[in-house]
């Protein structure tokens, strides 16, 4: 991760260092993307750049953090505050709210491929995975607050519907980095809103389960 100076510039100076590395990421790869461009296009000196990151594998780091937490800002969601009717509502929307940030940001789609087939580059790979873990942990919680609740079935233990729904969200997540650009934002939209409601079908308690 960058070093902590870096926390010290102003939000639009980060957001734009971010931004226009990550687009250089999405669209030339890791390996691709070149730091000289880069810092040409930032109007930074080498100096100045590695006053801030170690490496460009640092500055990756750095940007897949900032674009995870663009698409996935799970902490202003206080599971705590879900109860039976509102648990799917909040989810689907939250769901909208991150294609709404993709299709606002399309640098997203292309870092999203980097993060499913990272580079070998020191850390980057472990960092990757802490995030993933942290995915992972947080889909576990939702489901444990949704069974509570009665909104998220209880005949199957937590970790086992986590389990499936990791396999299903990752395995969708890659057919729809890879295959983005072949349809339009509409479509998108649908095939979308069809793959969440089959993760609903999956988890949602029967009625007989549902809490009033």
């Amino acid at each position: 991760m960058a070093r902590p100076r870096f926390e010290k510039l102003d939000l639009e100076t980060r957001r734009r260092i971010l931004e226009t590395a990550a687009v250089e990421f999405s669209a030339r790869g890791f390996e691709g993307a070149s730091l000289n461009q880069l810092l040409d296009r930032l109007d930074l000196s080498k100096g100045s750049f590695y006053y801030y990151f170690d490496d460009k594998a640092d500055l990756f780091i750095t940007v897949v953090d900032y674009a995870w937490k663009v698409m996935l800002p799970a902490e202003d969601l206080d599971l705590g505050d879900l109860d039976a009717t509102v648990f799917w509502p909040t989810l689907e929307l939250l769901m909208r709210e991150t294609r709404a940030r993709v299709h606002e940001k399309p640098w997203l789609v292309g870092l999203a491929r980097l993060m499913y087939d990272p580079p070998e580059a020191a850390g980057v790979r472990e960092a990757l995975a802490e995030k993933f873990a942290e995915v992972r942990q947080w889909q576990e919680d939702l489901i444990r607050r949704g069974q509570h609740v009665g909104a998220v079935r209880s005949d199957l233990p937590a970790d086992l519907l986590r389990a499936l729904l990791v396999g299903a969200d990752e395995a969708g997540d890659q057919w729809f980095v890879a295959n983005w650009n072949r349809f339009d934002e509409d479509e998108i939209e649908r095939l979308s809103e069809e793959v969440v409601a089959i993760y609903r079908r999956m988890l949602e308690a029967p009625p007989a389960e549902r809490k009033s």
